[in-house]
């Protein structure tokens, strides 16, 4: 749950079934994967696969659920950062995905795996935490394992004070609970119990969740205890204070479980604990919505989670593509009384061709223009790879700007798309459409305020601001709201000014929308309107080629 995205994954995981555990790579610098275990021993993988961390035979990555392979008797999963283990029914380990600093256990750095490889000479695990580069399992008889990074590329003892009873990695720091419930926690690196400290006040410990620079304790009884950093509410005590000391949680006190989120590309930290009733309460951030509150407010206290209904049977997708066509007519839905814009970018690119892909460079729009005894532009297809909200409405906006007639009429648009092209010419998203990056850009950004913009905070185009300017999103709104931009009307005055103005960054899809202004072209089927554009067969800047120029 939690969100526009959170809804895809709701679509997603409604063709699981018969699950007993799952696990997600929540790491601050990494994209999500997800494994989840079946009842009868397969494991199902899906999210980013670019190290082969989903165990498909590839890197590819994947929005439905997958099998992954030669995985037939897993009894927990572990998902790290760029990798995924999986203890089997035997106790032995597998692991797969990259390698480089010995997170698949086998002896060697470098190169990784994109299937499952038993972790030799380790035996007798049952339970298993991955983290950011490295991995810890705790054996039948309560000591502990782990491998990778600084504790070399085969498992490697870990010398604890008492058995172990649970273990959590987190970004920076790794915590147990041992057999008479109390919790240890050390610092990146640490192998002895000279580098491990005793979390004061907490002595019938059952499980242990670290996040960021936090963490929470589940208590014999079904309380929640919580310490650490606190900038977003992850602590649960009201504040945003940082707490050295764990702080009792006043509202659980009949837990059956706890989960804390490290962060990630995408989602801020925060927390949630599974009651013994089967509801679940989460706090911490919130500016996606996984705390499922209604608010995209940070929780600072724990609060019920009002789950989503099971997706009808009609609704669970078939394929990547399926999936992708009812989460965005679902956003679309949510957001068309606002932005109607949307709807109509959809409804065409929909009927037309547009797939969701798990390989390839990157999604786009294909755009095809031309010219005759009329010109234009029709976006032909759209094909996405990066399922998230921002960048499916990024490619909406460049449907609705690039094809020619969606915008309700060439007056209200061409302006919008002269204003881009002529102050920012290096923003193009293909041949002779000047501008149309930073175009959808500050579409999206209007359309989801919280959205990364690649060509002004990426700073792929020169002459940008940081955000788009107030200039800019005024005369996107006005040419969205039917009008045309003060922009235009105080600006291009004559023939001579439109053409010069549409020198600076001449724009195929702009002359398309601007041909009959001031009298209409001269000659419509001129050679020099062909694409693409070859400014070296453009009139002269004093002789503009409108009819009420020089016609």
């Amino acid at each position: 749950w939690g969100g526009d995205d959170g809804l895809r994954e709701h679509l997603s995981a409604s063709r699981l079934d018969d699950v007993v555990a799952l696990s997600t790579s929540d790491h601050p610098s990494d994209p999500l994967h997800t494994c989840a275990v079946h009842d009868n021993g397969d494991v199902s993988c899906w999210g980013a696969g670019s190290e082969g961390q989903l165990g498909l035979g590839n890197t590819d990555s994947y929005y439905l659920p997958t099998r992954v392979q030669d995985v037939v008797d897993a009894v927990a999963v572990a998902a790290g950062a760029g990798f995924t283990c999986a203890v089997h029914a035997n106790t032995e380990v597998s692991c797969w995905g990259t390698n480089r600093l010995g997170q698949l256990g086998e002896g060697t750095t470098g190169s990784g795996r994109e299937w499952p490889v038993r972790v030799p000479r380790l035996f007798d695990i049952v339970a298993i935490s991955a983290g950011e580069d490295h991995t810890c399992a705790i054996h039948r008889d309560g000591e502990l394992s782990c491998w990778g990074s600084v504790y070399g590329a085969r498992p490697t003892r870990v010398d604890t004070p008492k058995d172990v009873t649970s273990v959590s990695i987190g970004g920076i720091e790794t915590c147990i609970t041992t057999v008479d419930g109390l919790v240890y926690c050390w610092d990146y690196g640490a192998t002895t119990t000279a580098r491990m400290t005793q979390v004061a006040n907490i002595t019938d410990a059952v499980k242990v969740s670290v996040g960021n620079e936090s963490a929470c304790a589940l208590h014999l009884g079904g309380g929640v205890s919580c310490w650490g950093r606190n900038d977003v509410g992850q602590v649960g005590d009201g504040t945003t204070t940082g707490r050295s000391v764990p702080v009792r949680l006043r509202s659980i006190a009949d837990a059956a479980d706890i989960s804390v989120s490290s962060s990630s590309t995408t989602v801020g930290a925060h927390a949630c604990a599974l009651h013994r009733n089967a509801t679940v309460s989460c706090w911490g951030s919130n500016e996606v919505g996984q705390l499922e509150d209604g608010t995209l407010d940070n929780g600072l206290t724990p609060t019920r989670v009002s789950l989503l209904s099971s997706v009808a049977a009609n609704r669970v997708p078939f394929d990547a593509t399926d999936l992708l066509w009812d989460w965005v007519n679902t956003v679309v839905n949510n957001r068309e009384s606002e932005f109607p814009w949307l709807r109509v970018a959809w409804d065409h690119i929909r009927s037309s061709n547009t797939t969701a892909s798990a390989s390839g460079s990157g999604s786009e729009v294909e755009i095809r223009c031309y010219t005759g005894t009329s010109f234009g532009c029709d976006a032909v297809s759209m094909t996405i790879v990066n399922m998230s909200l921002e960048n499916v409405v990024f490619r909406l906006a460049q449907v609705y700007d690039l094809h020619t007639g969606l915008a309700p009429s060439p007056y209200w648009w061409g302006p919008v798309q002269l204003y881009f092209a002529s102050k920012y010419p290096t923003c193009s998203s293909g041949d002779d459409q000047q501008g149309a990056t930073a175009l959808a850009d500050t579409m999206l950004h209007i359309t989801v305020p919280h959205a990364w913009l690649s060509s002004y905070q990426g700073r792929t185009c020169a002459g940008l601001p940081r955000t788009p300017s107030l200039e800019a999103e005024r005369v996107v709104r006005q040419g969205l709201d039917g009008r045309v931009p003060d922009w235009y009307t105080d600006n291009i005055t004559t023939a001579g000014v439109l053409w010069t103005t549409w020198l600076r960054g001449p724009s195929f899809p702009a002359l398309a929308n601007l041909k009959d202004e001031f009298g209409g072209l001269c000659d419509p089927r001129a050679i020099w309107i062909e694409t693409p554009l070859d400014p070296q067969d453009f009139p002269p800047r004093t002789d503009p080629p409108f009819e009420e120029a020089v016609c």
